[in-house]
């Protein structure tokens, strides 16, 4: 009974959330002053149905950081104060402690978009004052280290909150309540939500910091408009990235593949197909998501056939020099996520492909060639 049934879609573990804000760049911890927030609640108890509570929600965090920069985990602490009548409440059923989680519903405002999270703060046991009266119960927990990937402001607003809760009496059995649920809504609505606003100032340009290294996975395929026919692409590709200048290298990979495509205009035909990177893959990739590729290579045919019977082809049967591939992003491209690229190409002529060569390369070789691919982050 950790989280409210109106909640879930609001929680992010940790891990999760490190993935989503993850940067570009490495760097030294971010200075942090303390935050303080203040706010109103009402909340439903068992047996007195709504109560107010106060809550006062610290933590240490900067003002400023630079892209990439990290903000290390931060320890967030909040006192709430409970009323007299909640303490008559839980005295009344024999509470003499009370103990739980105090999860904090929260949306960091980033300039690449708002992500909801839940921060768990644990409530150690706590005794209930006899006679009754108000207490104050304060909870400590902590928030996961951060890095924001693009300039802007980052505002951090606390929304609501959930109490879970656990009475025990005296002998530290659980009291007739059991754990129970508290959700709070602020009250009045209205009221200022924003703990603390951080700002993100552009990455330094100096590229003196070694490149990020990031690995995706692709899947995709390519039209080949003089045969008619479509091949599958699989692969992945290992970049370099350096954010100061904006630029990557990689290495490419596309695994062996085949495809359906169609030889004088009728004639069915199989071709088996490899591919030799001959230099590494270069482009850029600015802040705002916008991608672009240079690959060369030469492409195979190691096997074709028609009606089953093999023409041509073989293992030095390849372009008579290396295609040269431009791709352009699709969108936005996310490096922690991927994205799609497309383009269009020339594929040589063939050579060293057999009795059947200058068929096969007649009805393979050309422009308008076109290829749409989806790049997903491994790493």
């Amino acid at each position: 009974m950790l989280r409210s049934r109106a909640l879930p879609r609001r929680i992010a573990p940790s891990g999760a959330l490190l993935a989503v804000l993850i940067g570009l760049t490495s760097g030294p911890p971010a200075a942090a002053d303390p935050v303080s927030l203040k706010q109103t609640y009402q909340c439903v108890f068992p047996i007195m149905e709504e109560d107010p509570l106060t809550v006062v929600i610290k933590a240490d965090l900067p003002a400023k950081v630079k892209v990439g920069e990290q903000i290390p985990a931060f320890r967030v602490v909040s006192v709430s104060e409970v009323s007299r009548t909640a303490a008559t409440a839980l005295r009344t059923v024999g509470g003499a402690t009370l103990e739980g989680t105090a999860t904090a519903d929260i949306t960091v405002h980033m300039p690449e978009g708002p992500l909801d999270i839940g921060i768990d703060n644990t409530i150690p046991r706590t005794p209930l004052p006899d006679p009754p009266t108000g207490f104050a119960v304060t909870a400590t927990g902590q928030a996961p280290s951060l890095k924001f990937r693009q300039p802007g402001n980052v505002k951090i607003d606390v929304n609501s909150l959930l109490l879970t809760m656990t009475p025990r009496d005296t002998a530290g059995a659980k009291t007739a309540l059991d754990t129970f649920e508290t959700e709070c809504t602020l009250d009045p609505a209205d009221q200022n939500k924003t703990l603390h606003t951080i700002q993100v100032e552009p990455a330094p340009t100096d590229p003196g910091g070694d490149p990020v290294p990031l690995s995706y996975g692709i899947k995709g395929s390519s039209f080949i408009k003089a045969a008619n026919g479509t091949t599958p692409l699989l692969g992945g590709i290992d970049t370099r990235y350096d954010p100061g200048k904006g630029t990557f290298d990689a290495d490419l990979r596309l695994d062996p593949t085949s495809g359906r495509f169609t030889l004088l205009g009728f004639l069915p035909a199989t071709a088996d197909i490899a591919f030799e990177q001959t230099a590494r893959t270069t482009g850029t990739l600015d802040t705002a998501g916008s991608l672009k590729s240079h690959s060369e290579m030469y492409v195979k045919l190691t096997g074709v056939s028609t009606f089953g019977l093999p023409i041509g082809g073989g293992p030095n049967c390849r372009t008579v020099e290396p295609a040269k591939i431009d791709l352009t992003g699709e969108g936005r491209f996310q490096p922690d996520k991927g994205g799609r690229l497309k383009g269009t190409y020339t594929l040589p002529g063939l050579k060293d492909c057999g009795g059947f060569n200058d068929m096969i390369s007649a009805f393979t070789a050309g422009p308008g060639n076109t290829i749409d691919m989806d790049l997903s982050y491994k790493k």
